[in-house]
Order: C-alpha cells, then structure tokens, then sequence
C-alpha cells in the first residue's frame, strides 16, 4: 500500500499563459504561484483474487469492476491503462481531498499527480518531481484531451512559491521566489480565501478562453507581465506589500474580460464588498466562474472583511513548500505482477 499527498495551489498572476495554445504561438508565458497546505490524498494499493470484482475505486461514488475498461473515473482508467497495468491485475484506489473539487484550486491535476506518485511507487520506482508534472500534463492534455494548462500539475509535483515559466514544445522552469521568513508571513497573513458555495467546470470556462486568445492577446500579455511585477514586489524588501493585493486587483480586472463566464454578478457583489471592507484587491482562484475567492486584506481589515463576506465560508490557509510526498509506503509482494508497457523515466 502507498498513500501519496499532494498540495492545492493558489495562483496570483499569468493564469492563462500556461495554456500550449499561447506559449506555442509563440508568445511568453509564466505564472507566479505557491502551494497550500490543502491537499489531495490518493491511498492505492494490490488487490489480493480473493474478491469478484478486480478495481475498487472510490471517489464520489463506490465503483468495483472486473475489467479496467469499466472504470468510470477518467483519469484512474488512463492511467493504468496507458502504463501498463495487466487488466485482471486488481487495484484499490481511494480518493479523499481537505477542499472539494472544481473550485479553481488546481485538485484534478492535484489528484493526477497523486495517482501518477502512488502508482509509479507501488513499482518501487519513487519518480523526481519533474517527471510527474510531466507526465500528469501528458495524461490530461494527450490521453484525456482536456483544455487546461500547465501550472497546476508542476505546482502539485513541486510545491513552494515559484515563478513558472513555459517554452514552445511544452518545457519549463520552475525558480524559488525566495523571501525572507518575515515577508512571507505577512503575506500569508494577507490572504484570506473564501468559499463561495458553488463549483464550476474548467474545462468549459477554458475552452471559452483559449477560443478567444487571438482577440484577447493583448490581456494575456498584461497578465504575463504581472508576474515579473508580482515577483519584484514580494522581492524587494523596500516596497510595500500591499502594492501585491493592488496588482492582484489590477490581474482580476484584466482577466474578466477574456470571456463572460469568468465571474458573474454575485462574485462581482461579494468582490466588491470585500473591496469597500478595506480588502486591496483579489480574484477567483482557477479558471473563474466559482469556487474560491481570495481577497488581499491588510491585517488590520481582516475582521471588516470577515464581517462583509460573512455569507461566504473562511478557510484559512498557509502556504507550504514540499510538493507532492509519501504519506505511507508498504510495499506489495504481488506487485511484480504487473507489467510495464510504457516507460517512464
């Protein structure tokens, strides 16, 4: 049995740039984001031939199927497919998450990169970091054929506050935004996230986005210089922070105008009343459209801004820096069962 952790994300600056069909134009593209200690847990583990179904995979539903074809979760399906898994070769795979999904904090890649951690582990092949975003962008983008970008699955796989930047072909760098231990909690104490009760689909809002690139060229490059100025920001201990919240109100209003279905009216009205509470700026974390809203507030206008968005849920967070790690490893003496056909390196 292998149980594999793997952190959410909060991005502040570049959503939308990470996406292949801009950084292969070519055009820049990078975003600046941190990790949270919220995670998304994958438990996975042999099953013995003693049951009469040879999968069980819990999610929001309870399935256990004979053949791998029958799964009906995606991403676990492809996956054991595509790297080899014999189809009588019987897994468990248990999905449990601290935040729910489709709430623009990055979970799906969370849960690919999971997965993607655990399976390769049950090997006993633990793979570098680099290697698991790589392949759980392959997974989404080629095997699943979803419209999302690159950034959320590096995130998970990494961990810590970076600045990401994307190349034509799909490479990219991850560099440390290193601030003193002081600066980062001030910022941390800045951030308030708040659940707004309702979930969205990323790949549709995305598919409206990317469909709208060429005319919206001109706010993806904003966006993508926001990230230098976000980094200079928290980097140099002579400029205030609160000129980061500022600059995230100025990245909201860029993003709402890539397509309608970013925000609507009651994220409009709870935006603008955390703003008139003394909150500097913020957005919808994800691709829009619902989910969590993180506000930048001065500690001194959190309790006035709490008062505001009261209708709304706190969740506290901090940011963390470790990336996807193992919980739990037991190695399974039946796993030299399976077979690999695809390699993985």
């Amino acid at each position: 049995m292998i149980i594999v952790r793997s952190p959410l994300r909060v991005s502040f600056f570049g959503g939308g740039t990470d996406h292949p069909t801009w950084f292969n134009r070519p055009e820049p593209g990078a975003v600046l984001s941190t990790t949270i200690n919220k995670y998304i847990y994958v438990q996975l583990r042999r099953l013995p031939a003693v049951f009469d179904f040879n999968y069980r995979v819990a999610w929001g539903m309870l399935e256990e199927v004979r053949c791998m074809n029958e799964i009906r979760h995606p991403v676990v399906r492809e996956v054991l497919k595509h790297y080899g898994a014999a189809d009588d070769s019987g897994y468990e795979v248990i999905y449990n998450a601290d935040l729910p999904s489709q709430t623009g904090l990055g979970s799906s890649s969370a849960f690919t990169v999971s997965l993607l951690h655990a399976y390769f582990g049950n090997l006993g092949r633990l793979s570098p970091k680099h290697v698991l975003a790589r392949e759980a962008i392959f997974v989404e983008q080629e095997l699943l054929k979803e419209t999302v970008g690159c950034q959320d699955q590096i995130a998970a796989a990494h961990g810590g506050l970076n600045r990401i930047d994307f190349s034509p072909g799909g490479d990219h760098r991850v560099r440390p935004v290193n601030i003193t231990p002081a600066r980062r909690a001030l910022l941390e104490d800045s951030l308030m996230m708040f659940f707004t009760g309702f979930t969205r689909s990323a790949d549709a809002i995305e598919k409206k986005k990317v469909a709208r690139f060429d005319d919206r060229a001109r706010e993806l490059r904003a966006m993508y210089d926001m990230v230098a100025e976000g980094e200079r920001i928290l980097t140099d201990p002579n400029c205030p922070l609160t000129e980061f919240g500022r600059l995230l109100h100025h990245a909201w209003m860029e993003k709402r105008k890539l397509d309608s279905s970013v925000s609507n009216p009651t994220i409009d009205g709870c935006y603008d009343a955390a703003r008139k509470a003394g909150a500097l700026g913020g957005k919808l974390l994800g691709a829009g459209g619902g989910g969590f809203l993180l506000m930048f507030v001065p500690p001194e206008a959190r309790a006035s801004v709490l008062s505001a968005l009261a209708s709304l849920t706190f969740v506290p967070f901090r940011m963390e820096h470790d990336g996807t790690s193992v919980v739990l490893y037991n190695p399974d003496l039946t796993s030299n069962y399976l077979t690999s056909a695809a390699r993985v390196s």
